[in-house]
């Protein structure tokens, strides 16, 4: 599947709800290894072609931060972001705070939710802030080659097989920082500038 320009907001929609991209089991970061962004607290929009696209909004809290994004349709869902570095590269890891805000879920409802983590590639630009996901097709290919490049489970959503990392958190740092500077791995980017 590939992404177009003008589909870069639905793609980051699915990063958000877990569909086209990477979700892991373990986080790409301890909490102990987490740092601090500098720059990155703070109010982002997300813009395509000249029309807000959607909102983030960074509070740090210690040496993580919150983050409340909001999408172009006005729904809004809270994340728990840890920053971290693998050799140069900066990547935020994340993981949903509440799946349903405002809405209490049926206990055997919330069962079926497992947490899940996904990460991205942050860049520093003059303007602002670009956001990269590791390309789930690009992905898929290299498991497709070499299934033992990093543990996962593949699951079917929909027609397609989609992989859940499996592996531990210092096995999948050492897969991510090898891919980080591939542009293939990590080619669908969304630029984000401060919001005024």
């Amino acid at each position: 599947m590939r992404i177009r320009s003008s589909s870069l907001a639905v793609a980051f929609a699915a990063w958000l709800i877990g569909g086209c991209v990477v979700q892991t089991i373990n986080p790409l970061f301890a909490e102990k290894d987490s740092i601090t962004q500098p720059g990155l607290a703070g109010t982002w929009a997300q813009m395509e072609e000249g029309k807000e696209q959607g909102l983030w909004v960074f509070e740090q809290d210690g040496q993580q931060y919150n983050l409340t994004h909001t999408d172009e349709k006005g729904s809004k869902a809270t994340f728990k972001v840890i920053a971290g570095r693998l050799g140069t590269n900066a990547f935020l890891n994340s993981t949903i705070n509440d799946p349903t805000p405002g809405v209490k879920m049926n206990d055997f409802a919330a069962v079926h939710l497992v947490p899940a983590y996904t990460f991205i590639r942050l860049r520093k630009t003059e303007t602002g802030l670009t956001f990269a996901a590791m390309n789930l097709e690009w992905l898929n290919k290299l498991l497709e080659e070499n299934p033992k490049t990093v543990a996962h489970v593949m699951r079917k959503v929909g027609d397609d097989k989609i992989p859940l990392l499996t592996a531990s958190t210092e096995e999948l740092q050492k897969f991510v920082a090898k891919y980080a500077d591939d542009d293939k791995a990590f080619g669908n980017e969304i630029k984000l500038v401060p919001k005024k």
